[in-house]
């Protein structure tokens, strides 16, 4: 009895946990401070969400831009949109 309604108390919609899950990967990636490891650091995020292989066939982690840190805050935008597109 206690268990339900505590189950039912942490009740999210969908769209409350599909957000939840983006800005938290948002927030790793944010918190990279050492450049020379983001890309792998952000290849760590999105395979723990499971999103590797669609990574690779998108070509989200390949380009000259992840070798310029001036390109960062543009990075982070596109792996907000992989983020948007595949989690669900």
């Amino acid at each position: 009895m206690i268990m339900t309604s505590i189950m039912t108390s942490n009740v999210h919609t969908k769209e409350q946990a599909r957000e939840f899950l983006k800005q938290e990967a948002l927030k790793e990636i944010h918190e990279i401070t050492d450049f020379n490891r983001f890309h792998t650091r952000v290849f760590c995020v999105i395979a723990k969400y499971g999103f590797q292989l669609i990574a690779k066939e998108e070509g989200l982690l390949s380009g000259d831009e992840w070798s310029n840190p001036s390109c960062r805050e543009k990075l982070v935008k596109r792996v907000e949109r992989f983020l948007d597109k595949h989690i669900k």
